[in-house]
């Protein structure tokens, strides 16, 4: 259950390590790109906890379609993921302060949906939180970082990336 949520986490996490890589380029301390790690890492283990919460409580209705339903909101998710167009230079205008935390909210505002999935599966929320928040930490670091030596040059599509992970995580619960 942990791989599951772990690569979940790290789809999920695709999104504000773009995000970041674009931050990074702006000339920012250390310290700011740690607040700013830790504004994405609160958003991304705070919103899918609200969705598995919702997700659990409905399980009990759905019964043993529940794991189904789940698989199939992440296939869902992950689709328009993968199809959905995106482009780096749509959070390259970012600019710090309450701009850093909309874009916090606006990169979590899907991990809702993909939390409403897990809680339908019957994900542990101490699990699932710990692990997303965690991930998220290291990957909005890990893009800051990139951000601050490669500045614009990195032209990757995280979402997607995200996509295909999200899909991948749908076949591998298919299969469990």
């Amino acid at each position: 259950m942990f791989y599951q949520v772990a690569v979940l986490g790290l789809a999920l996490g695709m999104n504000n390590a773009l995000a970041s890589v674009a931050l990074g380029t702006i000339k920012m301390s250390r310290w700011r790109q740690l607040a700013i790690a830790c504004t994405f890492s609160v958003f991304e283990a705070g919103m899918p906890l609200l969705g598995i919460w919702l997700g659990a409580s409905l399980s009990h209705v759905l019964g043993s379609r529940a794991k189904l339903i789940g698989i199939g909101i992440l296939v869902i998710i992950g689709l328009y993921s993968l199809f959905k167009a995106a482009s780096p230079n749509d959070v390259a205008v970012n600019k710090l302060g309450i701009r850093t935390l909309v874009l916090a909210v606006a990169l979590s505002l899907d991990n809702l949906s993909v939390g409403f999935a897990l809680g339908v599966l019957s994900i542990p929320l101490v699990l699932a939180a710990v692990t997303f928040g965690t991930i998220s930490l290291v990957m909005t670091l890990v893009g800051l970082e990139l951000g601050r030596f490669l500045g614009r040059r990195i032209n990757v599509s995280a979402e997607k990336l995200s996509g295909v992970v999200l899909l991948a995580t749908a076949a591998v619960m298919m299969i469990r």
